[in-house]
This record gives structure tokens, C-alpha cells and sequence, in this order.
């Protein structure tokens, strides 16, 4: 796993980045992630992308507030009553898409190669690198089906799944495999592009949130 570089040059560094939530009880904790990267990453530009099931678990406007963008919504139909192409503008004008967290929906969707919205359209169609932070229920990452799921997109050039932690479960307290914390997902990212040259500095030490 790479490690997060601290140094001051790291902080001065840019990038445009689409963040997609998904519908998972972590996806709650995105405003305190956004925080931390806004101090560790001041000049990363970040737009948030919700699941409609996403926007059951955190505030978009909050999230506008946050970032300085507008929020996208996982549809291609406008206030307006046009559809417009949101997953071609996503896979081709961001430095790096980053799914934090991904529900099981989520990423088996996308193994499948879904085309049914344009979060997965981007993911499908971007050369830039696609960061993957999967959040698991208790006892699902365990299963075969899911093992494949994960074999399927390891095997995508562009595509980096960055493996949870054990933690525990919000809903029974069961011992479970929680979404890795942003900086692991930001560490990832750096690596696989040329903002970083060095991916063996100092690490954090902040704790991250449970999962659900």
C-alpha cells in the first residue's frame, strides 16, 4: 500500500478529481474526508458525484459548500428536460475518478460492465486512473461472488482497489471490512499518476470513522 506523502511539496500539488459516493452508511463521514483532504490537499479540486441512493446518507448541499462545486447527480436528465452526456464530461475532464465509498451495488455493477447510468459509464470509458474504496456489510467480502467481483476489476489497467480494514459494523457490531480512510485512497491515486514521485514518506496517524 502506498504510503501518503506529507511533505510541503505534496501539499502544493494539483488535480481535478470526480469523487462518486455510494449508497453506504460511511458515506455519512464524507464531509469530515473532505475536510481532511481540503488541509492536506488545498489545491486539489474536488466535484462530488451522489448515487441516488447516496443522497440518503449525506447532505448535497453540504457537500457544494465543502468542495466550491456543484454536486452531480447520477442521471442524465437536466432541470431543463435535456438529457446531457455527464459520463463523457466525467471520463474526459478529471485527472482521476474516485469511488469513496463503494457499495457492493456499486462495484458489482460496475464489473458487469454496466452502462445504466453515467457514474458507471465514466468509470467504463475514463484512461485516467479509477481509485475503488469498497465498503462491505459483515460477511460479504467473504463470499465467492464478491471475490470475483473484485478479481474482475483488479483486472482493468486503470482501475486500483484500495482493501478495507477490519472494523466493526454500525448495525449489528459484528466485526466487518470498513472502507479504507481517504488518505490511503489519495496515497493510491498519487501513485498511479505522475503527481507523485515518491510514495514511501510519512504516514498519517488520524483515525478514520467506522463503517455501517
Amino acid at each position: 500500500m502506498p504510503r501518503l506523502d506529507q511533505s510541503d511539496a505534496a501539499k502544493a500539488r494539483q488535480a481535478n478529481l470526480f469523487l462518486v459516493a455510494t449508497g453506504t452508511l460511511s458515506t455519512a463521514h464524507l464531509p469530515f474526508w473532505l475536510n481532511w483532504l481540503s488541509a492536506n490537499r488545498p489545491h486539489y479540486k474536488v466535484t462530488v458525484g451522489l448515487t441516488d441512493t447516496a443522497e440518503h446518507f449525506v447532505s448535497a448541499s453540504a457537500l457544494a459548500t465543502m468542495t466550491q462545486t456543484p454536486v452531480v447527480s447520477n442521471t442524465w436528465d437536466t432541470a431543463n428536460g435535456r438529457r446531457e452526456p455527464v459520463h463523457t464530461r466525467i471520463a474526459a475532464d478529471y485527472d482521476g475518478i474516485i469511488v469513496f465509498p463503494a457499495s457492493v451495488a456499486f462495484l458489482s455493477g460496475l464489473a458487469s460492465g454496466s452502462g445504466t447510468s453515467p457514474f458507471f459509464l465514466a468509470a467504463l470509458g475514463t484512461s485516467a486512473p479509477v481509485v475503488i474504496a469498497p465498503s462491505f456489510p459483515p460477511g460479504v467480502a467473504g463470499n465467492p461472488i464478491i471475490a470475483d467481483v473484485l478479481a474482475r476489476l483488479t483486472d482493468v489497467p486503470n482501475y486500483h482497489l484500495v482493501a478495507p480494514r477490519k472494523g466493526t459494523s454500525r448495525s449489528t457490531g459484528a466485526d466487518t471490512e470498513v472502507t479504507a480512510p481517504l488518505w490511503d485512497v489519495i496515497a493510491t491515486l498519487e501513485a498511479a499518476t505522475t503527481m507523485t514521485p515518491d510514495t514511501e514518506t510519512t504516514t498519517t496517524t488520524a483515525t478514520a470513522p467506522v463503517n455501517a
